[in-house]
């Protein structure tokens, strides 16, 4: 406005005719301000005063213009003073406006300044209540934390007292073998203090020799997720204690992986184990001794064997066998390991000494166990064990109390102590012992009394075919001389007299019948042929055959299954067929023979039956019939000699079987026997 009024006035006050100068200095003076003015409201938003303070800039400026506009009103109303120049106006209004814009802008940055401080100071305020709020928090979340690890290491207090009152050793592994972590059992089991476990790796607690074992199982350990090991921990001062370790891996919260595991003390279990093996051992010796008792004949190799097994399983240093003399007075070391050369076989204990351990366990009817022979006051070492530096051992009597055949003794140099399942070892191989002794004596007595058996039966066979073949001179005379009294004087004879010389002439025949029948029985061990394969159809034959008169005769049917194979004298077991056809035919009754014969395999020998439809016999009978002259019948109602039926039960017997009867009276006969297979 001002520079529009200055421009104005300046046009019409030139085109009026007033000099420039004059009108430029009062347009100057008009515009100026004016130009102020609008340079400087253009350029306000360059001042640092926020835009809501404009409005207050132009109040100032308006407010300028008003307090000049008042003063020259005020001036006007004085008496005589009229201020008539409207230029004076244009002026002073225009300067008040620019003071007014000044003090406007002044105001508007003080306004500026104090919103601005205003606005820090609640952002202060806002940034301390949140600071406050932070702190705060901080405050709480300190709390907790504290709170948190206070709980942390009490659970960490915790876990520990849980893991210390383990008594297994518990550990974390690292990868190298390192510990990360364990409890007090560790260090009371290994002897080693927390910082020397610290400092040590895993395989530093194992022999040197299964360092590599461990190591492999770490790394296995790592690889598969688990650990399951048994070896031996090594303590501080060189115990070697079984243990057996287990671990899985984990990953910790930093995502490194660890095993995690326990140790457990296996003493007890390996204890348990050695037992049960040693137990298992000793009866495996003891059967072992006792096959080989029944093996072989050389009772040296079975004392031998002896002392060599009761020595090695109770891991001694000596085993003996102490032999008593027949005067009871000395025992000779007959068998034994670890002594010195040159001892067994020649060196002799006291058998007799009441201050002996020998005497003393020969009148001892249970094994004698001493712990350390030094101390002992029952009795004192013989030179024997006190010069081989013997402290402990078991002591047993072989055979009865009462008549002992001697001593099994196993001894060690050092004070040990045994078990009872090591007494009633060493007990059992004395008791092996001890029958095969009465074993070898009844051995020596039966083969004596056998070869005294066959001595008797070679005479009773020499006196049986002396006796026969004496007999049968005499015999075949009366037989001579009873024809020729027949042939001389036979027409002279009543009917008595034929009679009697009748009876006397079959008297005499049944005579040599029983003479060959009883040579025939004494022959059979020591003039059979040797035992072969023989066809059972082809003898049956044979048999057959040769009673093919007394066959037709009695119209007797004999049928028979297939028969087999067997081992036998083929001549001998002729006659045994022989004699039960021909028994079977005799005894046949009214009704016509049907006789069956068949065989039954039965193992490894054949069960061969000869079965008819005769009479029968007697059960209290069937027993006697294989007795040698036991008749059932009269002579006058079946022939025979009554040797028979003995004679097959030599001959079978002689093949290694058994004969036997069975009958219903009336209803027929059995006779069943046994005769071995061939071999394959």
């Amino acid at each position: 406005m001002y520079v529009a009024v200055a421009t104005a006035r300046a046009v019409v006050r030139i085109t009026a005719g007033i000099p420039f100068g004059n009108v430029f200095i009062t347009s100057v003076l008009i515009a100026g301000p004016g130009v102020v003015l609008l340079v400087v409201g253009y350029r306000l938003r360059s001042f640092d005063i926020r835009t809501e303070f404009y409005a207050a800039i132009g109040g100032w400026c308006f407010g300028g213009l008003g307090v000049i506009l008042g003063v020259l009103v005020l001036y006007s109303l004085q008496p005589g003073e009229v201020i008539d120049s409207p230029s004076t106006v244009l002026i002073l209004t225009a300067l008040g406006s620019v003071a007014g814009l000044g003090a406007g802008i002044y105001d508007a940055e003080a306004k500026t300044r104090t919103r601005e401080l205003e606005q820090r100071n609640c952002e202060l305020e806002a940034t301390r209540s949140e600071l406050e709020e932070t702190v705060a928090r901080l405050e709480d979340a300190n709390t907790q934390l504290v709170e948190s690890n206070e709980r942390l290491e009490h659970y960490r207090e915790y876990t520990d007292d849980i893991l210390n009152a383990v008594h297994d050793v518990f550990y974390v592994l690292d990868s190298d073998g390192t510990f990360q972590r364990w409890n007090e059992t560790a260090c009371e089991v290994t002897g080693y203090s927390d910082d020397e476990i610290a400092s040590m790796t895993a395989v530093e607690f194992v022999d040197e020799r299964n360092r590599a074992v461990i190591e492999d199982a770490i790394r296995e350990g790592f690889e598969t997720g688990s650990l399951q090991l048994e070896t031996a921990l090594q303590t501080s001062d060189g115990e070697a204690i079984p243990y057996e370790f287990s671990a899985s891996s984990l990953e910790t919260p930093d995502g490194e992986s660890v095993l995690a595991g326990v140790g457990r003390d296996i003493s007890g279990r390996v204890a348990r184990e050695h037992e049960l093996h040693q137990r298992a051992q000793q009866q495996r010796v003891v059967a072992e001794l006792g096959q080989l008792a029944l093996e072989t004949d050389d009772l040296d190799e079975l004392m031998a064997e002896a002392t060599r097994q009761v020595a090695a399983v109770l891991d001694t240093d000596y085993c003996k066998i102490l032999d008593l003399d027949d005067g009871g007075e000395r025992l000779v070391l007959r068998q034994g390991v670890g002594w010195r050369d040159g001892l067994v076989g020649t060196e002799t204990v006291s058998a007799v000494e009441s201050a002996s351990q020998a005497a003393y366990t020969l009148e001892t009817d249970r094994p004698v166990v001493v712990a350390d022979l030094e101390t002992d006051e029952r009795f004192s070492g013989p030179a024997l064990l006190t010069s081989h530096d013997v402290h402990s051992g078991i002591s047993t009597i072989i055979g009865p109390v009462d008549e002992p055949w001697g001593i099994l003794g196993t001894h060690d140099t050092d004070t040990r102590s045994f078990t009872e399942e090591d007494v009633t070892f060493v007990q059992s191989v004395a008791n092996v012992l001890a029958e095969a002794i009465e074993r070898g004596q009844y051995q020596t007595e039966l083969e004596d009394l056998v070869a005294d058996l066959e001595e008797s039966n070679e005479r009773l066979e020499q006196f049986a075919y002396a006796a026969s073949h004496d007999l049968q001179e005499p015999l075949r005379m009366v037989s001579s001389y009873l024809q020729l009294i027949e042939r001389r004087y036979g027409d002279d004879l009543d009917a008595d007299g034929e009679e009697f010389l009748a009876f006397a002439v079959d008297g005499a025949e049944r005579m040599r019948e029983m003479i060959d029948g009883l040579l025939e029985y004494s022959r059979v061990e020591t003039r059979g042929d040797d035992l072969e394969p023989v066809d059972l159809e082809a003898v049956l034959e044979d048999a057959r055959k040769n009673l093919q008169m007394k066959i037709a005769g009695h119209d007797a049917e004999i049928t028979a299954e297939p028969l087999p194979r067997v081992e036998g004298d083929e001549g001998q077991l002729r006659q045994v067929f022989q004699k039960l056809l021909s028994n079977a035919i005799e005894y046949s009754g009214e009704e016509p023979p049907r006789i069956h014969v068949s065989a039954e395999r039965n193992g490894t020998d054949w069960t061969v039956s000869v079965a008819d439809n005769g009479i029968g016999i007697e059960p209290d009978a069937q027993e006697r019939i294989f007795e040698v002259f036991r008749r059932l019948h009269g002579y006058e109602d079946h022939a025979g000699t009554g040797i028979g039926l003995a004679l097959c039960e030599r001959i079978v017997e002689r093949h290694g079987g058994d004969i036997w009867v069975e009958s219903t009276p009336g209803e027929g006969t059995t006779v069943s026997f046994t005769l071995p297979a061939p071999p394959d």
